[in-house]
């Protein structure tokens, strides 16, 4: 796990809200506090979707969490305005394809189906945007490459971007 202290918070937070680059992403969990606080939980409830739309989306059987790219643009209308939110918290999962890319690498030395997710935490408190990397496994396991892995994706995906950080 690191945390990155973001340098460049206008252009971060214009890749997350403003840009389809984390919209294959699951959202976990969203929360803002400006006059009002906004708490979103991203689990999806089955039972509310209809024959039709499982039919239209079969992917909604498979998955837990709604996608980021599917509620993006209500988060950045309830961000935008003239005055910067006293703080957030977005946590999104890496896409499950973009997973197994990363437990394919020869440097994974783990058991893979002890893995349940990539975390990527960005939170925004006091003037300062920070990123967090983590993994979720189903039990205890002492292994960290999966942690190195995923730390360095962040970090090129980061420089891809051209968003300044700082480790903490």
């Amino acid at each position: 796990m690191i945390a990155l202290n973001i340098k460049d918070t206008k252009k971060m937070m214009q890749s997350l809200l403003q840009s389809t680059s984390f919209d294959n992403f699951a959202m976990q969990e969203v929360s803002v506090i400006k006059d009002i606080s906004l708490f979103l939980e991203g689990r999806l409830h089955p039972e509310y979707f209809t024959s039709q739309d499982l039919e239209d989306d079969p992917e909604l059987n498979t998955r837990s969490f709604a996608r980021w790219g599917e509620y993006r643009e209500h988060i950045a209308a309830f961000i935008q305005g003239d005055k910067t939110p006293l703080s957030f918290k977005f946590v999104l999962q890496a896409p499950k394809g973009y997973m197994q890319k990363l437990l394919a690498s020869p440097d994974f030395t783990a058991d893979p189906s002890l893995v349940k997710s990539l975390i990527l935490t960005f939170r925004y408190d006091n003037g300062v945007l920070t990123c967090l990397t983590g993994t979720a496994f189903t039990t205890f396991v002492p292994d960290k490459s999966l942690d190195s892995l995923w730390d360095h994706a962040i970090r090129k995906s980061l420089d891809n971007m051209q968003i300044g950080y700082e480790d903490m």
